[in-house]
């Protein structure tokens, strides 16, 4: 993003906010006109802005430190064939769900059982309904948004890569989008989908490119790749939305205090509750970080389900031939930048933040992935 589109996306957030302090400032007021305002806000809901501004610049902190370590951790991993592959990807989402127990485990033993009941099946809530929805509509908004319309040529080709996949061929679609890319959708609702957009169909140099990047897609159908990263992307979302949760009970906890003991334990635990929540905001970020490492593993998957279905050298090339265009065309990357769905597409984008791009990205670099390629048997080809 430009310097001048950050500095327009910072105002408009600030403008947004400001109305939305404003509009809470007079619903407040007719609600409870007794309460005392400040430029709008009671003070409770000033000093929650301020806590919520703390948590926020903690996490960032967190983030560059805990991201600049793994970062220096994972610049030269490469997995080393299949089978470490798929260990890798097991091992890392039994983590994302032993940090998650961990987590309300420590919870429900410093705050009590009932108590962390009640505030996770909020936070729960608040996790999963949204993104459940969305993942039902998804493809509807998918083809609207980009103008993916079905293409009975293209069906054909995704129906023959699909026999070789031995799964049932989903629906072809051309998005109307002048770049080159590729993606998989779907929902129970709706089916399932692989789009190529008009612009690889332009660029493309070779069917067999072509049948890569579709086996590359099929790949994540056949994986069920949609359906596990919806799955473990609630868990950083729960964490979060319970951290949240912690720190609005904290802040409430001490709002009516009359100077007596008890009053300053509830403040104490008021406190306590404040930290907590902030902590876990903090630990979202850092499941955040694993939750997207094993979307990057799953890229590697599907690459291979690519090279199974046509061949590693298609599939090498067909990664070869995008990684020319963006690199030629820096202007590309802005077009989709700011795409809600860049995490489906088979080239993925990561704007650089403090050196954090591979640990930030959906996709892992393209000269690793050639590389893992390179390194698949036959056997292991097999079993993709």
């Amino acid at each position: 993003m430009a310097l001048k589109g950050k500095v327009l996306y910072v105002i408009s957030v600030i403008a947004v906010m400001l109305l939305v302090i404003s509009l809470i400032g007079i619903i407040i007021s007719i609600v409870y006109p007794s309460a005392v305002p400040l430029y709008g806000l009671p003070p409770f809901y000033w000093s929650w802005l301020l806590v919520d501004l703390l948590a926020y610049i903690v996490s960032i902190a967190a983030l560059i430190l805990a991201g600049a370590s793994l970062e220096r951790m994972v610049r030269n991993r490469i997995p080393a064939g299949l089978e470490h592959l798929k260990s890798s990807m097991l091992a890392t989402s039994a983590g994302v769900i032993a940090a998650t127990i961990l987590v309300v485990t420590a919870i429900a033993y410093l705050i009590g059982y009932q108590a962390t009941l009640a505030i996770a099946s909020f936070a729960l809530a608040f996790a999963i309904i949204p993104s459940f929805i969305s993942w039902l509509i998804s493809p509807a908004l998918i083809n609207i948004s980009y103008g993916c319309k079905h293409d009975p040529e293209l069906q054909k080709i995704v129906d023959r890569v699909a026999m070789r996949a031995g799964i049932d061929p989903p629906k072809a679609m051309v998005a109307d989008i002048a770049i080159p890319n590729a993606f998989a959708y779907s929902s129970p609702l709706m089916g399932r989908y692989v789009a190529v957009t008009r612009g690889l169909l332009n660029t493309i140099r070779s069917p067999d490119e072509l049948e890569a990047v579709i086996g590359h897609e099929l790949g994540h159908h056949k994986h069920r790749d949609n359906s596990i990263m919806l799955i473990f992307g609630m868990f950083p979302s729960f964490i979060y939305f319970l951290g949240r949760f912690l720190m609005f009970a904290g802040m409430t906890a001490g709002m009516y205090r009359d100077g007596d003991s008890d009053d300053r334990r509830g403040q104490s635990g008021g406190l306590l509750l404040v930290l907590i929540g902030i902590l876990l905001i903090v630990v979202s970020v850092i499941i955040q970080i694993v939750v997207l490492a094993l979307s990057r593993m799953r890229e590697y998957y599907a690459d291979a389900h690519g090279a199974k279905v046509t061949s590693p050298n298609a599939m090498i090339s067909a990664l070869q031939s995008l990684d020319r265009y963006y690199s030629v065309n820096k202007r590309a990357f802005t077009r989709l930048e700011g795409s809600k769905i860049k995490a489906l597409f088979i080239y993925a984008f990561a704007e650089p933040f403090m050196g954090l791009e591979e640990i930030l990205a959906t996709h892992p670099p393209i000269y690793k992935r050639i590389a893992f390629l390179k390194t698949l048997t036959y056997t292991e080809l097999q079993e993709a």
